[in-house]
């Protein structure tokens, strides 16, 4: 008889495993339950409550999952819920609702890493405008109105620039320059056999200038729905131009590049060529910054690659003079002392220390010269 009595404990595991409570049961819905999202696989229920409807997801594939809240709605009627790509990663969700007899939208993006959703706030200025007066909306007019702004990835967040004509632009807006390859060159027909890596646009005209953005494809990935074929672009530069059809050369102003959302360049040209002070950068492990005249480096520099900082001038683009090394990071493979320079060779006196070894000599024309001297540092007394 134990087996009976082990069959009716399994049956009764397995009979409270499938009557748990959903989040979503006995609650009230404003709108019908979506089940296995495409982008997710959550379950989405819009529920009403005390304050007015919130929105709730939840990847149900644990016992220990539960529910996050999407977003809160207040006192709204859930119209449309869709989905629509605007860039060659995860597409986006979108949720149209009214509230106070007015619509609205909401963009979301999931990430896989973190299985959670986030508002795409970049795109929340286009989204009001298709809102905008409108007495009716759908999800077929949202999505043709969607497909008319500026094709990229919203859910970049940029570095701010400090410049405010730069940090207040709209992105989703502008007027279309034109298409660029790889190398480039302009593409009259921007198919994507024509591989358009670049486009820019222009946002404002003042004095002869242009304020134009540059758009780059940061992932070399497309997305075909239908007719349409979707990049992953990304803001690459934002600067004035006198000729903005060009790609580059005539920049006349601030000019800031980008890479990953993070700033990689920022400074002033003039008549294409740069002046005054310049910073560059990528990710953590570099960095210059320093003065240019006529788009030649002049004057004291600072740079930092690798946990290796140096510090001196720079006389019509050469290094020129004594150059100090610094171990920024404390590396044991990072030099600190000093080197000397003449048009841009090793000219001159010499002292570097690596992990405790210092070598002292003389260069001539980036050879070594003489003699030159090897000393271990003494260790520490115990």
């Amino acid at each position: 008889m134990k087996w009976l009595w082990l069959f009716a404990l399994t049956l009764g595991i397995g009979c409270t495993t499938v009557s748990a409570t959903e989040f979503y049961e006995n609650k009230s819905l404003a709108h019908p339950l979506i089940q296995g999202l495409q982008e997710s696989s959550a379950t989405l229920a819009f529920i009403k409550e005390a304050g007015g409807v919130k929105g709730y997801y939840c990847v149900c594939d644990s016992p220990v999952a539960e529910p996050h809240l999407l977003d809160d709605f207040g006192a709204a009627s859930i119209e449309s819920v869709f989905l629509m790509s605007l860039d060659s990663e995860d597409p986006t969700r979108f949720v149209l609702f009214r509230q106070n007899g007015l619509y609205k939208i909401h963009a979301y993006k999931y990430n896989n890493n973190d299985r959670l959703y986030s508002r795409v706030a970049n795109l929340q200025s286009a989204l009001d405008r298709i809102t905008a007066g409108q007495k009716h909306l759908d999800a077929l007019t949202v999505k043709k109105a969607l497909g008319r702004i500026t094709p990229l990835n919203y859910r970049f967040y940029y570095e701010e620039t400090g410049v405010p004509e730069f940090d207040q632009i709209d992105f989703s807006q502008g007027t279309l320059v034109g298409y660029y390859g790889q190398y480039y060159d302009p593409l009259s027909d921007p198919t994507p056999d024509a591989q358009p890596y670049f486009f820019k646009k222009t946002y404002q005209e003042k004095d002869g200038r242009f304020l134009t953005v540059t758009f780059w494809r940061w992932l070399d990935t497309t997305r075909v729905e239908g007719n349409r074929t979707l990049y992953n672009y990304t803001v690459s530069r934002i600067a004035w131009e006198t000729a903005p059809a060009q790609f580059t050369g005539s920049e006349d102003g601030k000019s800031v590049s980008f890479y990953d959302g993070e700033i990689a360049s920022r400074g002033t040209y003039q008549h294409g060529a740069r002046i005054g002070e310049w910073y560059f950068a990528k990710e953590n492990n570099y960095s210059e910054s320093g003065s240019y005249v006529n788009g030649v480096r002049e004057g004291k520099w600072t740079e930092f690659h690798d946990a290796q900082y140096a510090q001196g001038d720079y006389r019509n683009g050469l290094r020129e003079g004594r150059w100090t090394l610094a171990n920024y990071d404390e590396m044991d493979w990072v030099a600190t002392g000093f080197e000397t320079y003449s048009h841009g060779k090793l000219n001159g006196p010499s002292e570097r220390t690596v992990g405790g070894v210092t070598e002292r000599g003389n260069y001539r024309d980036g050879e070594r010269e003489g003699h030159w001297v090897t000393e271990k540092a003494a260790s520490s007394a115990q």
